[in-house]
């Protein structure tokens, strides 16, 4: 059983917005329904239920910038969101980043064309070894590292983080030797349980996205949500609302209290 705090699993693949294999899902609702709802998975402190909080608040924000229909999500289990694509419940699914241009050439989903924003991942280590991005991109293909991170190809060797507190709490007993994850997650778990024994480093800032069906449903979605988000980031209020939920890279360590947020 995956714990709430597990739950974030915002990187299972990246890519461009329309390759998906040549997979084609059945249509569910008519093609053109206005009305659009997404799924997404608990994240604490910033999506913790559908209505209020700073996703839901984001949300809420492209909706005002697309008249013709309702934006709505739910809360769902991480296989619901992420491995069941063929749910006919779900016009889109959040959230995920896009890690590089193509890499999603063989997923059954397609990316929106417009971002949200940003998500800053961030390198966490224990902080007896501290390593450093350029440490582990030069022992690329030798595994040398234990490393847990999201379940994308990041070019080097990693493993699947099932629960990011259980990986938090692994590295700062000196178990593994790095984790990779979205800052506001993980920051919020480390402050939580008092994790002192754990380094940051920034390591790389990723497209946040929605990804959603290869059909003509969410070829349609895709083109409003993507046309919504175009008009709220062109009238600021995308940034102000995109900033409660991820912030640029916070330099910081968890043994100094002072540094600390």
């Amino acid at each position: 059983m995956i714990s709430k705090t597990g739950l974030f699993a915002i990187g299972l693949a990246a890519g461009s917005a329309f390759a998906c294999n040549g997979t084609i899902t059945p249509d569910s609702l008519p093609v053109n329904n206005p009305d659009i709802h997404g799924v997404a998975v608990f994240l604490p402190e910033i999506l913790e239920n559908a209505e209020t909080g700073p996703f839901p608040d984001l949300l809420k924000t492209v909706n005002k910038y697309y008249p013709e229909g309702k934006i709505s999500i739910s809360i769902e289990p991480v296989k619901r969101v992420y491995l069941d694509t063929n749910n006919k419940n779900a016009d889109f699914r959040f959230p995920i980043m896009k890690i590089s241009e193509g890499a999603d050439n063989f997923t059954p989903y397609q990316f929106s064309k417009e971002m949200l924003g940003k998500v800053s991942f961030v390198l966490y280590t224990f902080s007896k070894k501290p390593l450093t991005k350029e440490d582990i991109l030069k022992v690329s293909n030798l595994a040398k590292y234990s490393i847990e991170a999201p379940p994308v190809n990041w070019g080097f060797s990693t493993k699947s983080v099932v629960n990011l507190e259980q990986s938090l709490k692994k590295l700062n007993a000196g178990r593994i030797d790095a984790l990779i994850w979205a800052q506001e997650e993980a920051d919020y778990l480390i402050k939580k349980f008092k994790l002192n024994q754990i380094r940051r480093a920034h390591f790389d800032d990723y497209p946040d996205v929605l990804f959603l069906s290869c059909n003509q449903r969410g070829d349609f979605v895709n083109n409003a949500l993507s046309k919504a988000i175009s008009a709220a980031r062109a009238s600021g209020e995308l940034q102000k609302a995109y900033i409660k939920v991820h912030k640029p890279y916070q330099d910081w360590q968890p043994w100094s209290a002072k540094s600390t947020p």
